[in-house]
């Protein structure tokens, strides 16, 4: 009933799975190079994103927290420059 087998085969399974990642023994030719080269395309594509976001980000009212992007975008001014505007 779905043991060993009839002929007693039991063995190590492991051996005949096949999975998309390679399986269990899984050891991809040159892993550390690949993985160095798709962390450099993400930055590649995320770095110019955060920058033309922080250069569109507006606030028409003065957080009530500190936002970390306020550190690097240059819309942002001080609490005394919402006061006088408004």
């Amino acid at each position: 009933m779905g043991g060993a087998g009839a002929g007693g085969e039991g063995g190590d399974f492991r051996a005949k799975v096949w999975s998309m990642s390679g399986g269990p023994y899984c050891r991809p030719k040159h892993w550390r190079r690949n993985t160095a080269f798709a962390m450099l395309g993400v930055f590649l594509v995320c770095i110019p994103i955060a920058m033309k976001s922080a250069e569109l980000e507006q606030r028409p009212h003065m957080p009530v927290r500190p936002i970390p992007s306020q550190m690097w975008c240059k819309n942002f001014g001080t609490k005394d420059d919402y006061e006088k505007e408004h």
